[in-house]
């Protein structure tokens, strides 16, 4: 992704639609207990949703990032502009089974906080399932600001440099 990262063969960039079938094929690929981690139920078919979230996709103010490994989709992670607050944004990062637990999600977010900063996002958002301890070790990793539980979810918020 760059020359200090530890993943040298892969690729980061921007998704867009006619990565539709390879974004799709990535969800589907997940265990149902990764799926259910990232979309809070569990989805027979990813390809509507996956469909949906790249027709917003404008790199303004909803992006998707994608992490190639040759022609295969081993990551996706996301940022999207909240309406009500235009300063911040929801993210959400899935990685592949094979992938996980190796730093790729903390690159992600990293990422996606640069990516999002330049688009004049001060604080990131992350909601998860309380349950998620992977997700939850990576969230306490970045230092959020705040936490917050309601019900089966924590909200993290994590402020991005000024």
């Amino acid at each position: 992704m760059n020359g200090r990262d530890p993943f040298p063969d892969l690729v980061l960039r921007p998704a867009d639609t006619t990565d539709l079938g390879a974004i799709a094929a990535a969800y589907r690929s997940l265990s149902r207990e990764s799926l259910y981690h990232r979309f809070f139920t569990l989805l027979p078919d990813p390809t509507p949703l996956v469909a949906h979230h790249l027709a917003i996709v404008d790199h303004e103010d909803h992006e998707a990032l994608l992490v190639l490994d040759r022609d295969e989709v081993v990551a996706v992670a996301q940022w999207d502009r909240l309406r009500d607050r235009p300063d911040e944004a929801e993210i959400a990062v899935a990685v592949a089974e094979a992938w996980q637990r190796r730093g790729l999600g903390r690159a992600l977010v990293r990422a996606l906080a640069g990516d999002a900063h330049r688009h004049g996002i001060t604080a990131l958002n992350a909601d998860v399932l309380t349950e998620n301890r992977a997700a939850a070790g990576l969230a306490h990793s970045q230092r959020p600001a705040e936490t917050g539980v309601d019900g089966s979810e924590t909200r993290y918020v994590f402020p991005l440099a000024s």
